[in-house]
């Protein structure tokens, strides 16, 4: 429908409403409300005539998050990052007069452990955001609708041996109107997950991660997809506080010592994405990709074992359900193949991101140590914004071909496995 169909439609409503209404206040002056409810119906009409049309013309909208609500969730982050910044830089002076051992005193290790742990604090409140929480949403929905088809499947065998007819047991027409209940709250949650995700898109492009709608069932979808949801995350809320950072920097009036404690906690926010980077390909690398190497080998194995036995099988219908299970390992090794191909993929966007991040983190630290011009600080700072940006464009996942809706649904299984 284009906007010339879509202003005569208006028009065309607004004139009945008038013609009505003239008609009816001068057949019936004593009830002026009844021009309304002459035109209802005609109006109707005219507008279920048009549905179809203005389906394709309105877009769906998402709302964004009101500005006072970022300015708190901001005011929330600042307030629990910040005093762990500053830990972690004390903690980054006192390090390099430790000893690497001692009989007594704190010693190097003791010293880069509490770094670390204060570094996974600052990355959970860096993760602070409400794409998080719509993430969880869904998650929680989809956990609803397997205990639900769990029901349903419990209740279709309870069917079986129920009575047609009965004063106190559940009988046969008590589980189909369960089982339709049921199956219709499915349905009503299947609509909540599509709309939540169309907000949850919004809130990722929000953050500076814009997605084609592919992209995004890949993203809930692989087991990384958390990791780098929370990258993008993170990525943004580090890239506002440095801004406030350098805004600080400024309004100091040029103090080169303040300007050099707001540039040390820049410094200390660059070791947190480091940080969370490292404990990103870690998980790649230490649990991933063992686990579906795991799956692989056991399934193979499985798939020479039942080759075997359908070799020595010779009633048709033990080798039909052989030949079932050849069909279902065969598509369960296609799909971990497509899955280790994805996983290895992003281990190389997170690598280049997280060395670049290491380069970064280099050269700030140097500066840190030797400028000297408050400035010089500030510029770095300004700089730094564009990083930020870069970052997020390495991490968006690429796209997986599936062949069928089989090997999608094989590849939340395995993503269920490697979850473990």
């Amino acid at each position: 429908m284009n906007a010339y169909a879509f202003k005569t439609l208006l028009l065309k409503l607004l004139l009945v409403m008038m013609v009505n209404g003239a008609l009816a206040l001068e057949q019936n002056s004593e009830n002026p409300k009844s021009w309304w409810e002459n035109s209802k119906e005609t109006i109707a009409n005219m507008w279920n005539g048009s549905t179809e049309t203005l389906a394709g013309w309105f877009k769906p909208s998402t709302e964004t998050v009101p500005e006072p609500e970022k300015n708190a969730q901001f005011a929330q982050i600042w307030d629990k990052v910040v005093p762990t910044l500053d830990k972690v830089l004390v903690l980054e002076k006192e390090h390099e007069t430790l000893p690497d051992s001692a009989w007594f005193g704190k010693v190097k290790s003791d010293n880069r452990y509490e770094i670390n742990q204060l570094l996974d604090e600052a990355v959970g409140f860096l993760s602070i955001s409400r794409t998080a929480e719509t993430r969880r949403r869904i998650r929680a929905l989809e956990e609803k609708i397997i205990d639900l088809k769990q029901n349903i499947s419990q209740s279709r065998e309870a069917k079986i041996s129920a009575p047609i007819q009965s004063t106190w047991k559940t009988t046969v027409a008590d589980y189909d109107a369960k089982i339709k209940q049921l199956t219709a709250l499915i349905e009503h949650y299947h609509k909540e997950i599509a709309k939540l995700k169309l907000q949850f898109a919004q809130e990722l492009s929000d953050n500076g991660l814009s997605i084609t709608p592919e992209q995004l069932e890949v993203l809930l979808s692989s087991v990384v997809g958390n990791d780098i949801i929370q990258s993008s995350i993170v990525y943004d809320n580090i890239k506002q506080i440095s801004q406030q950072l350098m805004t600080l920097a400024i309004d100091s009036g040029e103090d080169l010592d303040i300007s050099q404690r707001y540039y040390g906690m820049y410094t200390v926010l660059l070791k947190t994405l480091l940080h969370m980077q490292q404990s990103f390909v870690n998980n790649i690398v230490e649990k991933y990709l063992p686990k579906i190497d795991l799956i692989r080998v056991d399934v193979q194995s499985l798939n020479i074992t039942t080759r075997n036995l359908l070799r020595g099988e010779s009633e048709q219908n033990r080798r039909r359900y052989l030949r079932a299970n050849l069909k279902a390992q065969k598509l369960t090794l296609q799909t971990a193949k497509l899955y280790k191909l994805h996983l290895i993929k992003q281990h190389r966007k997170i690598v280049l991101a997280r060395n670049k991040t290491a380069a970064d983190l280099k050269i700030a630290q140097i500066t840190y140590k030797t400028v000297r011009v408050s400035g010089e600080l500030v510029n770095l700072l300004r700089t730094s914004q564009k990083s930020f940006d870069l970052l997020l464009n390495l991490q968006v996942p690429d796209l997986l071909e599936f062949k069928n809706l089989q090997m999608k649904q094989e590849f939340d299984k395995l993503t269920q496995q490697l979850a473990e």
